[in-house]
């Protein structure tokens, strides 16, 4: 993204400092909640960005009069692309390979670096405490049309097989080049990616409120919607959109109840208003039409008769010859719907009739966007909506939770010298069977279940006996390293690892089985997936026992059993690792579920 040409100093505001970012900014619905934020919100600045400059610009120009006292700052670029490659065009990308590979690691690398997005230069250059986005990214990645790339490349396959040695060698370049369109046209790989930047982005950022404006991608119709971007109808470009539209709701969801980027800890509320209906319209005007598919905007041209035979030729080349030999310009009278396109009265009508998609406008979104900002209960955040909906956990559930354990815990010692019920590793991921095996290993090691007697054991003493304890139980060693768990042990100042035959942590590259292993490495992996038995994991065992607080609810009532508090009067392995997931800091922010 770039910043581009911005207004005048503004007046003073009623939020000194307090920046507006609008993604999507000039588009229809972007600009009326830049006009109604100014007049509601009163921030010091409104950034709008957007795809283009012109676009911007334009907008900024349009906004200017009616706006006063607020900074309006343009910015443009594609967030879903590498900061490195804007002004880049996707094909253009899929040609040139060092930048094809750039785009397809942030894709579907799992070391791919947030910081490295437009969307993160965006954010961490304005500083905004308030993000909507009114960017239609269900269009965005569904009309990257994977259907007609797969089909594309299907064709290529098949052409390639049925040739001879000398044609698949000319053909191959053609197909390599639709696999690698193909590959990142996909559309769930690049929204899941887009909502793990997005979620790192606001956890590092001072955003306060991040508002999405969605879509339905069927304007609140169904599958047999007859309104689709020139495709046939059902559409599966159109199916497409409203899939990735609605998995993006269901990621925002997620985000939504993701502690790190909530209101609990200082960081976002996220919220989506999702209009179900055409939003229009920006203006009605003449215009002189581009076709769908089209560069230049088109003229009338003199119709030709033809017989028809055996095949259809869809697109002409020949030269039709402008109307009567005049250039009569295929200009038509309509409305811009902004992103939906521009229509003619008749398709208007027919869109707009009721209980057809009829259409809402954009000031009315925009309005209750900013009431949303304002913390209005308008009923319109749909993830607020999911929220109110969803099945929650039940009370009969809790106490059938306690028989179940109890039913397991007689089960295993009814079996006598059977191996002990420590993890799988189906759970996932390996770190939760790290912390399991860790916790059973200290409290068999130092022979009592009681929190304040395993408290008061030294960390070098603990490490001794969970040693000792190990070597009398050769069983146990083994059946940890069996589900992937090696241990990371030390002697005479040497690291060593006990494994087994396989690793989870690190999960093996697609390239292979061997990776590097440096020190650095070696502290990621201890930390996420192996046992570590060195005596500093001890010290922060020791650590996160004298953080474990006993409820006082003589003292405290309810308010004694919140998160922080550890119910159970014993150290019990299962529950000490889900009271650590719960309330234990990590790398990506807290893990915990979040409460409404």
């Amino acid at each position: 993204m770039k910043t581009i040409e911005h207004s005048a100093a503004p007046a003073a505001s009623n939020q000194p400092g307090s920046t507006i970012l609008i993604l999507g900014g000039a588009g229809m619905v972007g600009m009326q909640v830049a006009r109604e934020a100014a007049r509601e919100l009163r921030p010091s600045r409104i950034v709008l960005a957007s795809l283009r400059d012109e676009e911007v610009r334009d907008a900024i120009d349009f906004l200017r009069p009616q706006i006063e006292g607020v900074e309006l700052v343009g910015a443009s670029g594609d967030i879903f692309i590498p900061q490195s490659l804007q002004g880049r065009r996707r094909d253009e990308i899929v040609r040139d390979r060092a930048s094809y590979e750039e785009l397809f690691t942030e894709i579907f690398s799992r070391d791919a670096d947030y910081q490295k997005s437009a969307l993160w230069k965006l954010i961490e250059e304005h500083k905004p405490q308030i993000i909507v986005d009114c960017i239609n990214t269900a269009t965005a990645i569904s009309y990257q049309d994977e259907f007609k790339v797969a089909q594309k490349t299907y064709s290529l396959l098949r052409a390639i097989e049925d040739a001879d040695d000398a044609e698949k060698l000319a053909k191959l370049p053609d197909l390599i080049g639709a696999v690698r369109e193909l590959l990142i046209s996909q559309g769930i790989p690049q929204i899941a990616r887009h909502i793990l930047f997005l979620h790192r982005t606001l956890a590092a950022s001072q955003v306060q409120v991040y508002v999405k404006v969605g879509t339905t991608g069927t304007g609140g119709m169904g599958i047999n919607i007859p309104y689709t971007h020139s495709e046939d109808k059902p559409s599966l470009q159109l199916l497409a959109k409203s899939a990735i539209g609605f998995a993006h709701t269901g990621l925002l969801f997620l985000l939504a109840r993701t502690p790190g980027t909530s209101s609990e800890r200082h960081g976002a509320t996220i919220k989506e208003v999702k209009p179900g209906a055409m939003i229009g319209f920006k203006r009605v005007a003449a215009r002189h039409i581009t076709l769908r598919g089209e560069r230049t905007p088109a003229f009338l041209v003199n119709p030709r008769e033809e017989s028809l035979g055996a095949r259809l030729q869809l697109r002409d080349g020949d030269d039709y010859g402008r109307f009567q030999g005049r250039a009569v310009k295929l200009e038509i009278i309509g409305a811009d719907t902004g992103e939906n396109g521009f229509f003619s009265i008749g398709e208007f009508q027919a869109i707009t009739y009721p209980r057809q998609m009829e259409y809402v406008t954009p000031e009315e979104v925009a309005r209750i966007v900013v009431l949303e900002i304002l913390g209005a209960s308008t009923g319109r955040d749909v993830l607020a909506a999911i929220d109110g909906a969803i099945t929650d956990p039940s009370y009969r559930a809790g106490v059938l939770r306690e028989h179940a354990i109890q039913a397991m815990q007689r089960l295993e010692d009814s079996r006598g010298d059977g191996l002990p019920s420590i993890a799988i590793g189906h759970l996932g991921p390996p770190k939760l069977s790290k912390l399991l095996a860790e916790a059973h290993l200290i409290r068999e090691a130092a022979g009592t279940a009681e929190v304040d007697a395993i408290r008061a054991i030294s960390p070098a003493e603990l490490q001794r006996k969970v040693e000792e304890y190990l070597a009398s139980h050769p069983e146990i060693v083994s059946e940890i390293v069996t589900i992937g768990l090696p241990m990371l042990r030390e002697r005479d100042g040497k690291l060593l690892l006990t494994r087994g035959p396989r690793v989870s942590i690190p999960p093996a590259p697609a390239d292979g089985t061997v990776v590097p292993l440096d020190e650095d490495a070696i502290e990621r992996y201890a930390a996420t997936g192996w046992v570590d038995l060195r005596l500093h994991n001890f010290e922060l065992w020791q650590q996160r026992l004298r953080d474990i607080k006993t409820p006082e609810v003589e003292r405290y009532g309810s308010a004694a059993l919140d998160v922080k508090g550890y119910a159970a009067q014993r150290f019990v392995p299962g529950d000490v690792v889900g009271w650590l997931l719960t309330n234990e800091v990590d790398e990506q922010g807290m893990v915990g579920r979040r409460l409404f």
